[in-house]
């Protein structure tokens, strides 16, 4: 008698298994309200100041230091006024750098080397035309990394890829 007790409650166990996981997959396969998923963007009115009209305002605030110190039991004396804030400071502009024309340099194409399978490229800065490999420079530009259809390049502080 104990044997078929036992076998029933496992088909009842089976049962309530499989519906708890039919009703997840049904969830998950077939649930049709994708506004929960969505997001809504909301328009943000941004307040903006004109930098030459931007001051700086003192910030001041009291520190509340009269707890119990945990490690000696002793109650510290009455807050001490913190003042803190931005102190003005001569403000010097960076100096102004013309945009980088990129276009005085061209990406004409590649040769590999048979013997050790380096590629080397073949680069043209300001009519000047050259193979580089990895690493040399030409009139002040660093070739980073050859690539097949491109290649990195470091000028004036700054990388980018050129394409052919």
């Amino acid at each position: 008698m104990e044997a078929g007790k036992n076998k029933k409650l496992t088909y009842l166990l089976i049962c309530a298994v499989a519906a708890v996981w039919g009703i997840i997959l049904y969830r998950v396969l077939f649930n049709n309200s994708d506004d929960d998923y969505q997001l809504k963007a909301q328009p943000v009115a941004k307040k903006t100041e004109p930098y030459d009209q931007y001051e700086l305002k003192r910030d001041t605030f009291r520190l509340a230091l009269n707890y119990k110190d945990p490690f000696t039991g002793i109650v510290e004396g009455p807050a001490k006024p913190v003042e803190t804030g931005a102190k003005p400071t001569n403000f010097v502009p960076a100096p102004f750098r013309p945009p980088i024309n990129w276009e005085v340099i061209k990406y004409r194409g590649y040769v590999i080397n048979p013997q050790t399978k380096k590629v080397v490229s073949i680069v043209e800065i300001n009519g000047k035309e050259r193979m580089l490999a990895e690493g040399e420079f030409l009139e002040g530009v660093k070739l980073i990394k050859n690539k097949k259809d491109s290649i990195l390049v470091y000028w004036q502080g700054k990388q980018k890829h050129i394409k052919q």
